[in-house]
């Protein structure tokens, strides 16, 4: 039986999971493999701190979120399946009224990440940390 997201607790499981998939997976797969591999243990602290901020409202993270993102592929079909595997990952590891309203929050935030990201001006460097 699966139970609520306890973010404190949860938080590296979560992003854990999430970027195994991404890796292996055939949409986001190229986007994320092209990072250099010794470069990944900076990113997923990033990743800890940054959903720590975002889902216990506790700041750990404190810079801008989407500067790294916006050389990045970013049409809405991007975010779309983002979307649809942060939500296939809650759905697999979670269940309860927690995981609801992270999931609406998550909404949310890909809605407004999107609309920042494309008003972003493009310069052709990609950051991954």
């Amino acid at each position: 039986m699966k139970r609520d997201l306890q973010p404190a607790d949860d938080i590296e499981l979560l992003v854990d999971t999430f970027y195994g998939k991404v890796h292996n997976n055939d949409f986001w797969g190229g986007i994320f493999n092209e990072a250099p591999q010794e470069e990944w243990p900076v990113h997923l602290n990033k990743m800890y701190n940054f959903w720590h901020t975002v889902l216990l409202d506790d700041p750990l993270y404190f810079e801008n979120p989407f500067l790294p993102h916006v050389d990045l592929p970013n049409g809405k079909h991007y975010f779309d399946h983002w979307l649809t595997l942060f939500h296939s990952i809650l759905d697999q590891l979670f269940e309860g009224e927690k995981t609801k309203e992270t999931k609406r929050q998550v909404n949310r935030m890909t809605e407004m990440f999107h609309h920042t990201i494309m008003a972003f001006p493009k310069n052709n460097k990609t950051t991954w940390r």
